[in-house]
């Protein structure tokens, strides 16, 4: 089902004019603190969690990486993150004072969450997975076990604690600074979000406000001195509308909002254009929150480096088409509280230079996540990678909500999208063989091991557009793969292999998966992506420099990689060129920033 109409391509220039606007901010707000991302979306969803005096930061780098900031001097004091443990992958601020932290991590044959005591860290019971808080004086311990849904909820002192059952996923909770009464803010499974609050000595329990339009990202509530007030991250006053989660350019963003806490009524207090603001703390008359910034475009540069091009702002992951002539992209806002379901597919024409040579125009459009079209060899048909969903939906995941390789007839819009698989689990972009018989794919097997995505070939029967087989690949050497392309003669595949922690490894196999080549190793923070020369000759990958994502080329016999690029930004996912000429890639850069308002 096609939600829009069409004419929305014509208005394409004047929306991404609003989604690249720069944001407008009070004149009584203070930039505290910037901290540099270069994870694409895993570092924008990564949490940043204030402590509850302003004077320290934590910081998410994606799975497993969490780093602490001293505010506003902005020097990092990791060793005061780790001290007394082996490692440490998750954290929050536990009461004031030194150390104030609970940590979630190992130290001998202990793994779990080391809670501060008086002397040393004591691992606790709570769940491994579980989202944890604390009172003021570190007596009071909240956790929310997202595995145990009826019965997810407990809070009490560390020795004794109560469970409760909250109306949904609870995604930001805080004490009350005397520790007598706790809140928390839950999302139910239609998206609808819940403020209640517990007396922590009673356990009597009462909804404040229902109805509300909070993220799934979760964040922080802080209450103001008097207790009446609290402040949370919301992306509307009103419920939230289903049908407009799906829109890629729409007022989403989140803001921070004051409640009262007697009536439920909310009154709007930070508001960005095109950015997310989260995790509101109050400390010292001030309320403090995180702002998000992301800003990407598609460019294009020679194949062997030099000057960019940019080609559309606001699109990620370029697709060419066959003669070299289009580019399809995904566009759409980076909100946190829709993102990835508001992506849609856009085209724009390209000619020699790399430069722009039509107006965009979208191509895939329709409920929920679309990543961009791959065209067949013969152009008659695109393949893409969709959530697609029959209606609007709540949430990534919801119910209705697929996760499969698509298949349309490339010049009719309108035309039956037609689903070629039905066991997708965090799919990537499908990619067509050079002979067109073909399509490689990758995805996490159903059952399997969580976070370990596999390689398919399907093969197809263009025309009566059906799959004929399906084959899982053999990849012994592999640990999971995060990219994969064809080589030019469609005898090879290139394989961009998670190693854990940020290590990479580029293989090199026949395109049945047998007789792997190992190419190099390297370091990588996100999904950087690959593409082969012209020629077969050698490969384009992503991968860091320094602090940034930048192009290299390497033999595909391996020695040394040549880097292509020094750009200011994260550059991923190139694609080189029919003719084998330029590069076209995704630009992003993105950042976290602290500020700071005066609450008079």
């Amino acid at each position: 089902m096609i939600r829009r109409s069409f004419v929305v391509a014509g208005l394409w220039g004047t929306l991404m004019c609003v989604a690249q606007a720069p944001p407008r901010s009070s004149s009584q707000e203070v930039l505290v603190f910037q901290q540099p991302e270069n994870n694409w979306f895993l570092g924008y969803y990564a949490p940043v969690v204030l402590s509850p005096d302003a004077t320290g930061a934590l910081f998410g780098r994606g799975p497993g990486r969490v780093h602490l900031f001293a505010l506003p001097t902005g020097s990092g004091e990791d060793t005061k993150l780790t001290a007394g443990l082996d490692s440490v992958d998750s954290a929050v601020f536990c009461g004031l004072g030194t150390p104030g932290l609970a940590r979630h991590g190992s130290h001998g044959d202990e793994h779990g969450w080391f809670l501060p005591g008086r002397e040393s860290d004591r691992v606790s019971s709570l769940p491994a997975g579980a989202m944890v808080g604390c009172s003021l004086d570190g007596s009071t311990i909240a956790s929310f076990d997202p595995s145990a849904p009826d019965h997810g909820l407990s809070l009490g002192p560390r020795d004794h604690s109560r469970s409760y059952n909250p109306a949904g996923s609870v995604i930001a909770m805080a004490f009350s600074a005397d520790g007598k009464v706790f809140y928390y803010l839950a999302r139910d499974s239609k998206g609808v979000s819940s403020l209640s609050r517990v007396v922590v000595d009673t356990g009597e329990t009462k909804v404040v406000a229902d109805r509300l339009d909070g993220s799934s990202q979760g964040g922080q509530i802080a209450l103001s001195p008097d207790g009446k007030s609290a402040y949370m991250a919301l992306s509307s006053d009103k419920a939230p509308d289903d049908s407009m989660r799906h829109q890629p350019h729409v007022d989403r963003w989140l803001k921070i909002y004051k409640m009262d806490l007697n009536t439920g009524s909310v009154r709007l207090v930070v508001a960005t254009p095109g950015r997310d603001n989260t995790g509101p703390v109050i400390a010292d008359g001030n309320l403090y929150w995180t702002r998000s910034l992301i800003n990407d475009s598609i460019i294009t540069l020679p194949r062997e480096g030099g000057a960019v091009t940019e080609l559309i702002p606001g699109g990620q992951i370029p697709m060419w088409n066959r003669s070299g002539t289009k580019i399809a992209y995904f566009f759409g806002d980076v909100r946190m509280a829709d993102f990835p379901m508001d992506l849609d597919d856009g085209v724009v024409g390209v000619g020699a230079e790399g430069n722009r040579s039509s107006e965009p125009s979208v191509i895939v459009s329709g409920y929920h996540e679309d990543f961009p079209p791959d065209w067949s060899p013969d152009g008659k048909w695109i393949v893409f990678h969709s959530h697609r969903s029959p209606g609007p939906v709540p949430g990534p995941r919801s119910p209705g909500s697929t996760d499969d390789l698509y298949l349309r007839r490339a010049d009719d819009v309108h035309a039956p999208e037609i689903r070629l698989t039905n066991f997708g689990l965090e799919t990537g972009p499908g990619y067509w063989s050079p002979d067109g018989q073909k399509l490689l794919m990758l995805s996490e097997q159903r059952g399997g091991a969580p976070g370990i995505s596999k390689l398919w070939v399907l093969t197809l029967d263009t025309q009566k557009a059906v799959v004929l087989t399906t084959e899982m690949l053999s990849l012994p050497t592999t640990r999971s793969v995060l990219w994969a392309m064809w080589s030019p003669d469609g005898r090879e595949i290139a394989v961009e292999d998670d190693r854990g922690a940020g290590k990479r490894t580029l293989w090199i196999v026949q395109s049945d998966g047998s007789h792997p080549q190992k190419v190099l190793d390297y370091e990588d923070t996100a999904y950087g992506g690959l593409d082969w020369s012209h020629d077969g000759k050698s490969i384009v990958y992503s991968g860091l420099a320094g602090d940034r994502m930048q192009l290299f080329s390497i033999s595909r016999t391996g020695g040394v990689p040549q880097q292509l690029t020094h750009d200011s930004g994260n550059l991923m996912h190139p694609r080189v060129s029919p003719d084998g000429l330029r590069i076209a890639c995704t630009r992003e850069t993105q950042a976290k920033q602290i500020w700071r308002l005066p609450l008079n």
